[in-house]
C-alpha cells in the first residue's frame, strides 16, 4: 500500500446535529445509524454535552438539532442536554422523536411544557411507512395535537406520508409489503426518493433488492478519493465524543483531533479511504484479512460497509476509527 498523499483536517463546520443516543424504541429499515432496542441504554451525560456545545460553538456552529435513537427514551438526560446547549449559547433547531414514549397525555404535556420552558421552539415528528412498522399512526397524531395545544412548532417529516398511512389502521403497526400490497409493487422502489434517504445504515440492507447493483470490481475500477469524510454540512457530534462526517457512518473521529491534521496511525481508515478510496480499502482487506465478496452493491458505501463488518464482526478487528461496534452488530 502506498502512503497517505495527504493528511484529513476538518476545520471550519456548517450545520449538524447531536446524537443524545443510539438505543431506539424501533429498528427502522432506512436508519442511517442502525439504531435499535438492541443498544445498551447510554445516553449523552451532562460533562460531553458541554464538551460537544463548546466544540462546536469553536467551529462556528451556534445551531443544531439534537436526535438519536430516540432522544426522549431519557427524558431527564434530555433536559440536561437541552441546559447545556442554552450555557454554551447554542439554539437547538428541534428535537427529532418518532411519538413512541406518547402514553399518558397529562406526562406528555408536561414533558413538552419543561421542553418549552427551557427554549425549545420545534420538534421534529416522524411520519413515514418506516416508522410505522414500529410506531401506531395514533401515537404521532396524538404527539401533534398536543404540541399544537402547548405551543410548540410542528416539523413533521415527511407530511405528505400522512394520507396513506391514514387508510391503514391507525391503531396498530404495518409492515412495508402491507404498504407494497395496497400502493403496488414499486412503492417500496421510490421511498428514498420521496424520504430524501441516503442509501447508507440500514438502509442499504433494505433497498439493494430495488435498484440495480454493481460487483465489487465494477465499483473500485471507478473508485475516487472518499473526500465525504471532509463533509461540513448535516454532520454529527455523538454522546462518546465522536464527530460523523455525512454519509460517513460507522466511522468515528475524536471532537479533541478537529481543527488537527489526523494522525494517519490513529486514523488509519478514515485516511485510507480519504486517499485512495474504497478500492484502497478492497486491497488491504482482501490482501490482509482475505476478503472476499459475497454479493453485488448498491454503491461504494455499500461495498464499504461490507468491507467494514467483516473486518469488525467477522474478524473481531478493534480499530480507533471504526465504530461504534453496535454500529455493525445492529445492522
Amino acid at each position: 500500500m502506498e502512503k497517505f498523499v495527504s493528511r484529513l483536517k476538518i476545520e471550519r463546520l456548517f450545520s449538524g446535529g447531536v446524537i443524545t443516543n443510539y438505543y431506539c424504541s424501533s429498528a427502522c429499515k432506512h436508519c442511517l445509524y442502525n439504531s435499535s432496542p438492541s443498544w445498551k441504554k447510554e445516553y449523552m451525560t451532562e460533562e460531553m454535552a458541554d464538551k460537544v456545545f463548546k466544540t462546536l460553538k469553536n467551529f462556528g456552529v451556534f445551531s443544531v438539532h439534537i436526535g438519536g435513537g430516540e432522544p426522549f427514551l431519557n427524558f431527564e438526560g434530555l433536559k440536561k442536554v437541552i441546559q447545556k446547549a442554552n450555557e454554551n449559547d447554542v439554539y437547538i433547531e428541534y428535537i427529532e422523536t418518532n411519538a413512541s414514549w406518547v402514553e399518558n397525555e397529562d406526562d406528555v404535556k408536561r414533558k413538552l411544557r419543561e421542553l418549552k420552558n427551557l427554549g425549545i421552539e420545534t420538534i421534529l415528528v416522524s411520519i413515514s411507512p418506516f416508522h410505522n412498522e414500529y410506531i401506531p399512526f395514533k401515537k404521532v397524531l396524538r404527539l401533534i395535537q398536543l404540541l399544537d395545544e402547548v405551543g410548540i412548532g410542528i416539523f413533521p417529516w415527511i407530511e405528505s406520508f400522512a394520507n396513506e398511512i391514514r387508510r391503514l389502521n391507525i391503531d396498530k403497526t404495518h409492515s412495508l409489503s402491507e404498504y407494497k400490497d395496497i400502493f403496488g409493487e414499486n412503492y417500496i422502489r421510490y421511498l428514498p426518493q420521496r424520504y430524501y434517504l441516503t442509501l447508507n445504515g440500514r438502509a442499504i440492507k433494505t433497498f439493494e433488492e430495488y435498484f440495480p447493483t454493481k460487483t465489487a470490481d465494477e465499483i473500485i475500477k471507478n473508485s475516487s478519493a472518499c473526500f465525504e469524510l471532509y463533509s461540513k454540512s448535516h454532520f454529527h457530534m455523538d454522546l462518546f465524543g465522536n464527530f460523523i462526517p455525512n454519509p460517513c457512518v460507522g466511522f468515528r473521529i475524536s471532537i479533541d483531533d478537529l481543527g488537527k491534521e489526523l494522525d494517519t496511525s490513529k486514523y488509519f481508515f478514515v485516511s485510507l479511504l480519504y486517499t485512495h478510496g474504497v478500492k484502497g480499502l478492497f486491497e488491504f482487506a482482501k490482501e490482509n484479512y482475505g476478503y472476499t465478496p459475497s454479493k453485488r452493491f448498491l454503491n461504494k458505501c455499500s461495498l464499504c460497509l461490507d468491507i467494514r463488518r467483516f473486518l469488525i464482526v467477522d474478524k473481531n478487528l478493534e480499530a480507533p476509527d471504526l465504530g461504534p461496534r453496535e454500529f455493525y452488530l445492529n445492522f
